[in-house]
């Protein structure tokens, strides 16, 4: 089969040949046109976005793309559910290190973010297990001339992954507080879209309460799940608006001030728990499966990460118009946003493959794949690349994309762990964290009592 398409990438080449002049750093140093051979490899990757609308589109045009051009490697691309029978990236960090534990690496390219570096990294007691079993991309020949500069210069990415710049940073994002402008016209609400502070969101969510008892409805201020807290991300954009200072929010120390920040945040959180503002499946809600709830007029807000367009107009492109995304409320106003930066793959170092999976993701790290991901994805990326706001559209998730670029620049920031909050010692507390949050929403403990379990962990 492949046999027959070296005709096609021949005249490929040609066409694209004056084509590859915008990208000559990359192109010198590291070539991605292979040379036909009798054994062919086969590259098993581990993709993302399954679904997610033009996400998916790219990362199969990518695959398709690169085998033409090397017509020597085959790939197997596989997705999470199709591996693993759940996408999950609690599921995927066990496997991965489970991968590591028997030494059996199938998957020569792993799906890998900040999260499920932490997951593989609880399962394998060990932080810093990215030095040891993956790609160091920082060693791969022209690859730092790909990234954007704050990606190489800023020590935070390096220490989502261990101290290492695991793979290229194609996906940037944004946290936005979704809400269902249908819903919100049927409560007479004006949500602001730009500078919403917490009084604001109470007083949403009580005229939510309110709205609910007047005619014995059942809407929702929040959706929430039960295997992908979210509510947490509220909770992250409160905390730190409460600090004021972007250095000390990114440094991994405790102090008395950020304790005063973390009970001032359960304050509000205990705050809001008064109204019922939680959808009452959220202890049943596993995430993938009810994630549109919102799209059915379920909840008035989401909270989640600026991905939620892909996947809301792989469900219903008409129902996706409902949702409009509006900036996170703060206690007080800042210079910086939650958000940040992540991999979105990773090679492991003992990989059969390994020198085919490395060229993959150089293939992936050209500024023609930049440009494409913010045009699909109306997501910001740490690719370099030269993308006008005309490349992006003029729809809400254009506009906020567009807003918070122009307002906040790189000076965003978004940790998995607990490590900024209580310290580097403290880093896999989180997860207690958010169990708190869910029990002051739900109004089933104090803020003080929810303050003092939490540091009564604290090392």
């Amino acid at each position: 089969m492949k046999s027959k398409l070296i005709l096609c990438v021949l005249l490929i080449l040609l066409l694209i040949g004056c084509a590859d002049n915008d990208e000559p750093t990359v192109q010198k140093r590291y070539d991605f046109k292979g040379t036909s051979k009798q054994t062919e490899k086969t590259l098993n990757w581990m993709g993302h976005w399954l679904g997610d609308h033009d996400r998916e589109t790219l990362v199969r045009e990518i695959a398709q793309d690169f085998e033409l051009l090397n017509p020597d490697i085959n790939i197997n691309l596989k997705f999470p559910g199709q591996i693993m029978g759940l996408r999950s990236r609690e599921k995927t960090g066990k496997f991965i290190a489970n991968m590591i534990k028997t030494g059996n690496i199938e998957w020569d390219i792993v799906w890998l973010d900040d999260f499920i570096y932490l997951r593989a990294a609880e399962e394998l007691g060990d932080l810093q297990w990215g030095k040891k079993y993956l790609v160091n991309f920082e060693d791969v020949p022209g690859f730092k001339e790909t990234q954007k500069s704050f990606i190489i210069n800023d020590p935070v990415y390096r220490e989502q992954t261990g101290g290492i710049i695991a793979g290229p940073y194609i996906e940037g994002y944004y946290y936005a507080i979704y809400y269902n402008k249908d819903v919100a016209e049927t409560m007479s609400l004006q949500i602001k879209e730009y500078g919403m502070t917490f009084d604001d969101l109470l007083e949403y969510v009580q005229t939510v309460y309110k709205y609910n008892k007047e005619h014995n409805s059942n809407i929702a201020a929040f959706y929430e799940s039960k295997n992908y807290i979210t509510m947490e991300l509220l909770f992250r954009n409160l905390y730190k608006s409460e600090l004021k200072d972007f250095k000390k929010i990114k440094e991994e120390t405790g102090s008395e001030q950020k304790n005063n920040a973390l009970l001032r945040t359960f304050n509000a959180f205990e705050e809001l728990g008064k109204y019922n503002p939680l959808i009452d499946s959220h202890k049943e809600n596993i995430w993938y499966q009810t994630r549109h709830f919102i799209l059915k007029d379920k909840c008035l807000f989401y909270v989640n990460g600026v991905w939620m367009y892909n996947h809301w107009m792989s469900m219903d492109e008409e129902e996706t118009k409902k949702m409009i995304p509006a900036e996170l409320p703060v206690f007080q106003k800042v210079d910086y946003y939650l958000g940040g930066f992540i991999p979105a793959w990773a090679v492991m170092k003992n990989s059969p493959n390994k020198e085919e999976a490395i060229k993959l993701l150089m293939f992936w790290s050209r500024a023609r794949v930049a440009e494409k991901w913010v045009r699909y994805a109306k997501a910001p990326t740490g690719l370099a690349g030269n993308i006008s706001s005309s490349d992006i559209g003029a729809d809400p998730f254009a506009r906020f994309l567009t807003k918070i670029t122009d307002k906040y620049g790189s000076n965003v920031h978004y940790s998995a762990n607990a490590g900024y909050i209580l310290g580097e010692k403290n880093q896999l507390l989180q997860q207690k964290i958010n169990k708190k949050l869910l029990q002051l929403l739900d109004g089933n403990i104090t803020a003080q009592q929810a303050y003092n379990e939490i540091m009564k962990e604290v090392i």
